[in-house]
């Protein structure tokens, strides 16, 4: 919805690529859900990472530069 609201042109595909690629890595161990098991954050998150609204912000701009070009 942010990227959306400052960029209304996007396709979702593209929202998603960029959330995706955005993302910050992270190395932690945290309680797999639903159990008391310990695991690394990478095997619940596709990306490894948790979202990183100003990095896909700066990189939905980016995008939107070269489109205009």
């Amino acid at each position: 919805a942010l990227l959306l609201s400052y960029f209304p042109d996007l396709q979702a595909s593209e929202v998603k690529e960029i959330l995706m690629e955005s993302a910050t890595k992270v190395s932690l161990e945290v309680t797999k859900p639903g159990s008391e098991e310990t695991v690394d954050f990478s095997e619940l998150s596709k990306t490894g990472g948790i979202i990183n609204a100003y990095e896909a912000v700066k990189r939905a701009d980016n995008r939107i530069k070269l489109k205009a070009k």
